[in-house]
């Protein structure tokens, strides 16, 4: 039976022997090559780029274990490791250490061999270093966009070409109440009505077809969000990916709202305002054209006003025009149009309605005048005089001119109670 000491020359010698038939690939390897005896871990041999990675002189190396080489807190781990790599063959990231203390990252592929009736691992060690950097200063890159992404109120979503989303923030997965992580690998169009999904696949054809972005406003959740699709494009040139930036327009357009309510709104009776009524009734016409309905527009004064606010002060005619605002819009219907277009002067256009509509619109209102003056501690009695003009849509006439109308048929009315009391 062979001694260990004539053990150990004819591992020497199956090594040096495999060494020198693969010398050219062995010596020659940018990686590390390390043969080590699986029993205790003994390095047997290794190669050039071994040498100059660990520092360590060839015959230094020999005299080292695979621990020697190890980060301690991984040499509870060695031993698992190295029968694994025995048995199966094992491919695994770990921290090696050079002669002067520098720990580096390592990946080890290992792989159980029997070399002169031994078992050798045959360990090919590649410094990965470069890769741990580049993958730290992607994940960093990666940690910044999210970060960017999600300080903003603005939500964003990447996809693919089948609505698949590939990332996105917080700010989207909380519009659609999700966990990122739950939104990231589903379908854009699963998320939305069926309806608004085909809308918004014909909007992501359009940038694939024509390779520009393209803008739209939606309506989600109660929320109005800008949206806007932008190309995401290959090295090629072609559109691969779609990215969506949605702005919430939420407040902006309420802004806008309230504006543009005050702007069409008379403040002191919550009517329209002679802004609001021009715009409105143009509208009103051009419908009324199409439908072929007839209109009403009554115009409106208060009588001796100039005594109410000359004798009772402004104060008081102010609750007048306070008042007859009220009784108007008591007199009308609510999908009729009350204004105040200026001064003690009212507008009322009054939609599909004809001449009996007007009589009795009249009569209520007078009925209503009649009441508010019934009332006790009064300091007058309210006066309105009110004429029309209708609207004929075969017979066209601009509003100006409809106006003018009205307008004329209640000085008429006017003039006529003057005569009266006189």
């Amino acid at each position: 039976m062979p001694s260990n000491t004539e053990t150990k020359n004819l591992q020497q010698d199956s090594i040096h022997n495999l060494i020198k038939r693969y010398e050219s690939l062995i010596h020659n390897s940018r990686d590390v090559i390390l043969f080590v005896r699986h029993s205790d871990g003994k390095i047997l041999e290794a190669n050039t780029a071994a040498v100059s990675v660990y520092q360590y002189s060839h015959n230094e190396l020999l005299t080292k274990t695979i621990f020697d080489l190890r980060a301690p807190e991984t040499h509870d781990q060695l031993l698992p490791q190295m029968d694994d790599a025995a048995a199966f063959g094992l491919l695994l990231e770990t921290v090696h250490i050079k002669k002067n203390g520098e720990r580096f990252p390592v990946e080890v592929n290992s792989q159980g061999a029997i070399i002169g009736n031994e078992h050798i691992l045959l360990s090919i060690v590649r410094d990965i270093s470069q890769r741990k950097i580049a993958e730290q200063m992607l994940q960093e890159s990666e940690n910044n966009l999210r970060a960017l992404l999600n300080a903003v109120n603005e939500s964003f979503y990447l996809m693919n070409k089948d609505g698949i989303i590939l990332a996105a923030n917080e700010t989207m997965a909380q519009r659609y109440g999700l966990a990122l992580d739950m939104l990231v690998g589903s379908c854009i169009y699963d998320l939305i009505e069926p309806d608004i999904a085909i809308q918004r696949r014909v909007q992501a054809d359009l940038v694939n077809k024509n390779r520009k972005p393209v803008r739209f406003e939606d309506v989600r959740f109660n929320r109005n969000i800008d949206q806007t699709l932008y190309p995401v494009f290959d090295s090629n040139g072609q559109v691969v990916r779609i990215a969506v930036f949605g702005i919430d327009l939420t407040e902006h357009r309420k802004m806008e709202h309230d504006l543009e309510t005050m702007a069409f709104t008379d403040q002191l009776t919550g009517l329209y305002n002679r802004r609001g009524f021009i715009n409105l009734a143009e509208r009103q016409l051009k419908f009324s054209k199409r439908s072929k309905h007839k209109i009403l527009l009554f115009f409106a004064d208060i009588d001796k006003m100039k005594w109410i606010n000359d004798n009772l002060g402004h104060e008081e005619g102010d609750k007048a025009l306070i008042n007859t605002a009220r009784i108007l819009a008591k007199s009308f219907r609510e999908s009729d149009i009350i204004s105040r277009v200026g001064g003690d002067e009212f507008a009322i256009l009054a939609i599909d309605a004809h001449d009996k509509t007007a009589e009795g619109q009249l009569e209520r209102l007078h009925k209503l005048i009649n009441k508010s003056n019934s009332r006790k501690g009064r300091k007058y009695d309210l006066s309105i005089s009110i004429g029309y003009a209708v609207f004929d849509p075969h017979h066209h006439v601009s509003l100006d001119e409809l106006m003018s109308r009205a307008d004329m048929h209640m000085y008429e009315e006017k003039k006529s109670k003057k005569i009266n009391r006189d």
